[in-house]
């Protein structure tokens, strides 16, 4: 091994050595095409991933960013998910780490980025909490349900239906209920092809609810099939709607022969999860935000930050 690691901002190529370090560090091979749909697959013009490279055994760490359109109190904003943080067991040491964590959320706040976040476990968040990289925001909730049939009035009122991701509808709904959120990724239809159509590892089913008598889009929810389960991985829906949308869902599970509904969700929805009769637990995740002094505080996020399952990159 010669001397101590470069650590630098991305450059073209580097995604070999990156993919690389991935199947190093989790055991897992991450194809050139899963890493250009990550960082580069929405046309970003840039990336926003660190390095460290070492003579020898070359990229030996890794900080990734995803850039995401979002609001923030009604404003479009961009946010950055952050991803794929890892180093190499051989070079693994706080200032390296430190240095490679660093320089993302600087690049960012240079391009205009008001906010820095992730979902890592809590192994995971110990290091870059201590180090002060990282504050926590909240831990992630996972409501779970288990699958009944629901022969009530909103079995025929409402009709759940399979959505083609060029939808006009999916734009119309997301702008009826964004103002019901202060932060938030957008979900439209451009992330939605994004992240569920054009996934390269995951099969994804998308799920519009609307009145009978109607062609009004209403609901939306993003379905994956996990063995005895159905995961609702992403949902675009106003409140008063949710019932009604998950009972949908619920039925949907129950003629497939699921036995259980899971989704994650921020804390300030446990009680309205509750009263729909979910049961709801810690995810074993949190969100954390990057303590950059240019970026949302705690108190700008904690309780008005809507997240699920597909907030993150992996689920």
């Amino acid at each position: 091994m010669g001397g101590l690691p470069e650590v630098r901002l991305y450059r073209p190529g580097d995604e070999v050595g990156i993919t690389r370090l991935f199947q190093d560090v989790f055991g897992r091979e991450m194809a050139l095409s899963e890493w250009r749909w990550k960082y580069a697959g929405r046309g970003n013009g840039k990336i926003y991933c660190a390095v460290a490279v070492d003579e020898t055994d070359g990229i030996v760490a890794h900080y990734g960013g995803m850039p995401h359109r979002m609001i923030y109190q009604g404003k479009e904003v961009y946010g950055l998910a952050i991803g794929d943080v890892m180093v190499h067991a051989r070079h693994r040491g706080f200032k390296l780490f430190r240095e490679v964590a660093s320089l993302v959320p600087e690049e960012a706040v240079k391009d205009g980025i008001i906010l820095g976040y992730g979902f890592p476990n809590e192994r995971a968040l110990r290091l870059p909490e201590k180090l002060g990289l990282y504050e926590k925001i909240e831990d992630v909730l996972e409501a779970n349900k288990e699958v009944t049939f629901w022969n009530n009035p909103v079995r025929y009122v409402y009709k759940l239906f399979p959505v083609h991701y060029d939808d006009g509808r999916l734009d119309a709904l997301w702008e009826e209920v964004k103002e019901n959120h202060v932060l938030s990724v957008i979900r439209d239809r451009d992330y939605l092809r994004w992240r569920y159509q054009r996934h390269p590892r995951h099969a994804y089913e998308l799920w519009g609810l609307r009145r009978r008598w109607t062609g009004r889009l209403c609901g939306l929810a993003v379905l994956r099939r996990d063995d005895e389960r159905v995961l609702i991985i992403d949902f675009v829906c106003p409140l008063p709607l949710m019932d009604a949308l998950f009972q949908k869902i619920e039925n949907v599970a129950y003629a497939a022969g699921k036995r259980r509904l899971t989704l994650w969700h921020p804390e300030y929805l446990k009680q309205k999860m509750t009263q729909i009769g979910f049961s709801v637990g810690f995810a074993g995740t949190s969100i954390p935000r990057t303590t950059h002094e240019k970026t949302l505080r705690k108190d700008e996020m904690a309780g008005r930050f809507f997240y699920t399952m597909g907030d993150t990159d992996f689920l």
